[in-house]
């Protein structure tokens, strides 16, 4: 059957040995009216042999050093109606370009590509590593994937930069070809369509002639580069630590309502006022176009970076020109910011022209044409300590809604994502919704291949464990062991489970097994701030108390709480302790986490907690954490700290006067609050609390009031009691 003659411009590319197989692939896929026109950059003139003798092709050389000028330099040498910009170093399969071509039969659609391994965007595939090795096992695996996927079709806001077909006019009125293509001009004009039956192979090396040029020498070594929204209360913290390690600081705000863009220009920062299109991706590559370093240090406001910052920049500065990036080690501090989440290896420092942002949510750095994630190896002596994931930062930034309502949106843009499926999953777990986690997950492994299956794996065994469903928690860690998972991952959850069936001696031996050094599917150390719970909960229903209780005091030094307040209140009791133990062990940097973590707790712990902490270091943040317990505390517990926050000058925080005006209090207990703090603080605000407080009393509590206002309140007492009596 005739179809539409093309234009196919290649830009010479890959080693010898990949243009050689793009030639060769690429020849018998074209149709009688075809042209080729293959564009040869100066620098590949070691591939200029391949292309003597081949009259079905027309050769350009260009000079420009530019792809922009070598894809344009292409479409002017050809005529045809659809233009092919296809890269060097792609393998073709049979019939790939019919599919494509069926798409661009509608004319309300202007461009069209195929799915492609190493691309980055919508038109990404996956093929198994078995059948990338060679041309045959990739020929062979494009036959069953075009029959899989024959007549499938889908549109996208964008197509990659490897291989796609546009309409030539539709390409003219966007201004002709860019470097990475002008999708955003083309999508006004009409659709992108992804045609799925068409696959083909990118190569994606080094020398690949799609990768963006060397930067200039004179160049900075190291951009920092964040966005930020309302971040006032971190920012300052985050900007100071990092400017030892880099030479600016690019800031780009998506809408700060706060003094965030004020503290971001008083440390030195290059601010960007932009725009947030709920895209974390997309905003990140807009703060990247501002960077101008060699090196990009990616960070957060709620992080900051320690460590040797000489050290850091000299590997920098020595890294052989092949290195693209190195990872650091990322701690996530969670609960009340005294728990550590293991220690994750993220690719944080990378070279500016080797990457972009892809990812509506949970972002990956990538390389710009293949879209493999950066990996690398570990920079010594280089830490980040992240606190965005703290109940506190969590509720104030509302980030489970916020990452919820963006991983839905993640999977609609990716409609054949796996990725977004498993964001989607681990959003829903972090937003509580743990039904809607089960529900994703068992989706995304009947639908998404099983590469993925160890990643939903993970979110649904949590849920399960979230929602005390143990024997289906069982079995999803026995097909998480199946699918190739970490090790240590799978034992670490199995451990958790055995913890909800009361199989202590089970939890035990499974952390305790765990190597030192274990990582698990998300390069996340299962180290001790990540076991040390099952641990002391194993000990702990094990009666073995001593051991658990050294196990708390351990963590304790080290400024973290391992187990929940009343867990610890438990086990050091049952040592011969108690929760008072624990104002001797912690360091006075972890002292405000402990005291969010406390005021969770019930009442009389949440007490004792503080009273502790008070006699221990005298701070007055204690003293603002023990005004918020004002309206549960006993009354005499309420006299207490209300003489000591006026002592300090917190008069306004007097828990006397909370106790007073709480509707959830008898007012027996309001009575008494409101009249001492009239009686010893002189404080008028209590009065109008008195008057209602005293109206509330049923008659028959009359007497005992009074009998307790003569003990507590004498004045107050002499003041009513001609009244009562009357």
């Amino acid at each position: 059957m005739s179809r539409l003659p093309v234009s196919v411009i290649v830009t010479a590319s890959g080693s010898v040995n990949d243009f050689r197989a793009c030639l060769e692939s690429l020849r018998p896929t074209l149709g009688l009216r075809d042209e080729v026109v293959c564009v040869l950059p100066a620098h590949r003139a070691d591939l200029r042999d391949l292309l003597r003798g081949k009259t079905w092709l027309t050769v350009l050389d260009d000079d420009s050093g530019d792809q922009t000028a070598r894809w344009s330099a292409g479409v002017s040498a050809t005529r045809h109606p659809i233009v092919v910009l296809l890269d060097g170093d792609v393998v073709l399969s049979a019939h790939w370009l019919d599919p494509v071509l069926d798409a661009l039969g509608d004319p309300a659609v202007v461009a069209a590509g195929p799915r492609c391994h190493l691309s980055l965007g919508p038109q990404h595939a996956t093929v198994p590593k078995e059948s990338a090795a060679n041309v045959p096992a990739f020929k062979a695996y494009a036959r069953n994937w075009r029959q899989e996927n024959a007549g499938r079709f889908t549109d996208v806001d964008r197509l990659g930069p490897v291989c796609v077909a546009i309409r030539r006019d539709a390409l003219e009125r966007a201004g002709g070809p860019t470097a990475d293509l002008p999708y955003d001009r083309l999508r006004d004009q009409g659709r992108l369509v992804i045609a799925h039956g068409a696959l083909v192979a990118h190569v994606g090396t080094e020398q690949c002639t799609l990768q963006p040029p060397a930067i200039a020498d004179d160049a900075p070594l190291v951009s920092a580069c964040m966005i930020v929204k309302d971040e006032e209360d971190v920012l300052a913290e985050s900007l100071t630590a990092m400017w030892e390690f880099v030479d600016e600081i690019v800031v780009y705000d998506t809408g700060s309502t706060d003094r965030t863009r004020d503290i971001a220009r008083e440390h030195g920062a290059t601010v960007i006022e932009g725009y947030w299109n709920d895209h974390f991706g997309d905003a990140r590559n807009r703060s990247l176009a501002h960077c101008t370093g060699k090196w990009i240090l990616g960070i957060d406001a709620d992080e900051v970076i320690t460590g040797d910052a000489a050290a850091a920049r000299e590997w920098l500065a020595t890294a052989r020109a092949d290195r693209s990036a190195f990872v650091i080690g990322v701690q996530s501090i969670t609960g009340h910011g005294t728990s550590v989440y293991g220690r994750q290896l993220s690719p944080r420092f990378f070279r500016r022209n080797r990457v972009t942002y892809s990812g509506r949510i949970h972002e990956q750095v990538v390389n710009p044409v293949s879209g493999n994630p950066l990996v690398g190896p570990e920079l010594p002596g280089v830490d980040i300590v992240h606190s965005g994931y703290t109940i506190l930062r969590s509720t104030v930034k509302n980030k489970g809604e916020r990452n919820v309502r963006l991983s839905q949106l993640a999977v609609e843009d990716q409609k054949d994502g796996a990725w977004a499926v498993v964001n989607l999953a681990r959003s829903q777990l972090l937003a509580g919704q743990v039904d809607a986690t089960i529900e994703t997950c068992k989706k995304g492994l009947e639908n998404n291949p099983r590469e993925h299956h160890r990643h939903l794996l993970r979110p649904l065994i949590e849920a399960y464990l979230g929602s005390g469903r143990i024997a289906e928690a069982r079995s999803a860690v026995a097909q998480l062991r199946e699918a190739g998972g970490s090790p240590a991952a799978a034992d670490d959850l199995e451990a958790r489970l055995c913890i909800l069936d009361g199989d202590f001696a089970g939890a035990l031996d499974l952390v305790t097994a765990i190597p030192a050094t274990a990582l698990d599917d998300m390069m996340i150390a299962v180290d001790d701030s990540r076991t040390a719970e099952i641990e002391i909960l194993a000990l702990s229903g094990l009666e073995r108390h001593h051991e658990a209780a050294d196990r708390i005091r351990d963590c304790v030094r080290k400024g973290r709480l391992p187990v929940a307040i009343p867990k610890m209140a438990e086990i050091l009791t049952a040592d011969g302790s108690g929760i008072e133990e624990l104002a001797t062990l912690l360091p006075r940097h972890a002292l405000r986490s402990l005291l969010l973590a406390a005021s969770d707790v019930p009442t009389d712990l949440a007490d004792r907690v503080y009273e502790t902490l008070w006699q221990e270091h005298r701070a007055p943040m204690i003293l603002a954490s023990a005004a918020r317990l004002g309206e549960r505390l006993p009354v005499m517990r309420a006299m207490e700290w209300s003489a000591r926050l006026r002592q300090y000058g917190f008069a306004a925080h007097c828990t006397l006067l909370a106790l007073a005006a709480s509707p959830a209090r008898a007012p027996r207990d309001r009575v008494l609050a409101a009249a001492i703090a009239v009686e010893l603080f002189s404080e008028e605000r209590a009065m109008p609390l008195l008057e209602e407080a005293l109206d509330a009393v049923p008659d028959a509590e009359n007497g005992p009031v009074l009998d307790d206002l003569r003990r507590l309140a004498p004045t107050i007492a002499a003041a009513i009691e001609p009244a009562s009596v009357a």
